[in-house]
């Protein structure tokens, strides 16, 4: 009988994310009439909301007493569910990754998302509960424990900056502003939405006039977008790699900070399944190489463990003792065609340059805007050329797989580190002619690897690292 280290119920904040909806339903109408200061309308809608709050409460008490957590030293067990029970085990030995997270709204209430995710790919990968801080914290000690805190990697001044930068990420901010702009539309209606939109585009407008002294005006609301947009990622960037810092403690990998929007990651060393660097157009300006870990369920997040600049491999074998991440040797470029690398950039820049030259001739103010998706697809050809020159896979005696290929704008570099892969080879007529397969491999994250145009006699020599 394993002894019970700790146990309990979630926080109260695993109810409110369950009848979020319902608690939403119940500030539309008040909001609504607060905006059009109808007070009777007011009193209405507080009398609906105090009957609705209170059923909510009463469903969610109910549940909050039929959930909880029971730590041992071997597993963790998780109980949910009113009606119908749903227990499930986590086996201590199984653990690859534990994440706590604790944005500024569950800083408030005194909670953190805990986050496990298990050394299998398949069936449930991964459970996320919140806990008491103190209680997320022990938890985290029995599963992954860390008993020194010696810093490997802590940027500071020019490097903070640097990971600032390669850490930002301006789709994910598009999208983050995209989705949040229609939920406060959905939600508050559209008279907030039209204050908010308002008083926002009234301050892009005077970049806008600013940069339409030396842009046309399509392309200076363009240029004023954009800079807006990457402001948006440097600054959530530069409050997640506050007082960031990564360490190593016997067989586990410690990478936490973040200000205001605290993250602490926990890596089972054993349980790594691949080394990733991502070249991306930031990072090669800054000549530095962010390093990503996946390890079972995990996929390596979207903060890289570390940064390094060429020539400094060393803190990377500090970090995985006897892992050194030489990149993979360039493939034979006989027989290795360029259409396979080149056709999306080139049929993208011939139907723009149609574009531009229709414009040209019959809407000349359309052809500065014109020009931006040209330039894209002209940087995606210049990107297949490399891809072409460097896509490759190899693998030195007793060593790891490397394998390097580019996606849109970045050059990837993987390394693959478990034997819990599957590897595919697909030939056409064409590719089995000239002895050459496009290879995919397939990690227990569901990251897939798919380099082109590799040499079958290559591809058959590897060998899974047991």
């Amino acid at each position: 009988m394993e002894r019970t280290r700790l146990q309990g119920h979630f926080h109260f904040v695993y109810i409110i994310k369950i009848i979020q909806k319902g608690i939403v339903l119940c500030l539309v109408p008040l909001v609504q009439a607060l905006l059009d200061f109808d007070l009777e309308s007011l009193y209405r809608a507080l009398g609906q909301d105090a009957a609705i709050l209170a059923a909510l409460a009463l469903a969610g008490g109910l549940l909050w007493g039929r959930t909880g957590y029971r730590l041992t030293d071997g597993a963790l067990a998780l109980e949910r569910g009113l009606l119908v029970r749903r227990r499930s085990c986590l086996l201590r030995s199984e653990v690859a990754v534990l994440e706590q997270a604790r944005p500024p709204w569950l800083r408030l209430t005194g909670a953190t998302r805990l986050t496990v995710y298990l050394a299998r790919g398949r069936g449930q990968s991964r459970a996320t509960v919140y806990l008491p801080r103190r209680q997320a914290a022990a938890v985290a000690e029995v599963l992954l424990p860390v008993r020194s805190d010696a810093v490997l990697f802590a940027p500071t001044r020019a490097e903070r900056m640097r990971l600032t930068m390669v850490s930002a990420n301006l789709a994910a901010t598009g999208a983050l502003v995209l989705v949040s702009a229609a939920q406060t539309r959905k939600l508050f209606g559209q008279g907030l939405e039209q204050r908010l939109s308002e008083l926002t585009l009234g301050q892009l407008a005077q970049v806008e006039r600013l940069l339409e002294l030396v842009l046309p005006a399509g392309l200076a609301w363009l240029a004023t977008m954009i800079f807006a947009l990457w402001g948006l990622a440097l600054f959530w960037s530069l409050l997640s790699t506050a007082g960031f810092r990564v360490c190593r403690s016997g067989g586990v990998i410690l990478a936490k900070g973040g200000w205001g929007n605290h993250l602490e990651r926990r890596i089972a060393a054993g349980a790594i399944s691949c080394c990733e660097v991502r070249l991306t157009p930031t990072a090669r300006l800054l000549r530095r190489r962010p390093v990503y870990l996946s390890a079972g369920s995990y996929r390596g997040g979207d903060m890289p463990v570390l940064v390094y600049k060429p020539g400094d491999e060393a803190l990377v074998q500090a970090l995985l003792p006897g892992f050194s991440p030489d990149p993979p040797a360039p493939g034979i470029l006989a027989g290795r065609g360029l259409g396979l690398f080149l056709w999306k950039g080139a049929a993208g820049f011939g139907f723009f340059a149609a574009l531009m030259g229709v414009s040209l001739w019959r809407l000349p103010q359309a052809t500065p805007l014109l020009a931006i998706p040209l330039l894209l697809c002209l940087g995606l050809v210049l990107a297949g050329l490399e891809a072409w020159a460097t896509e490759g896979v190899s693998q030195a005696p007793g060593g790891p797989i490397a394998a390097q290929y580019t996606r849109c704008f970045t050059r990837r570099i993987v390394w693959v580190l478990t034997g819990d892969v599957s590897l595919t080879c697909r030939q056409t007529p064409f590719s089995e002619s000239v002895g050459r397969c496009s290879l995919e491999l397939q990690l227990p994250c569901r990251l897939r690897v798919r380099v082109r145009a590799v040499k079958q006699w290559e591809a058959s020599r590897l060998k899974l690292a047991l």
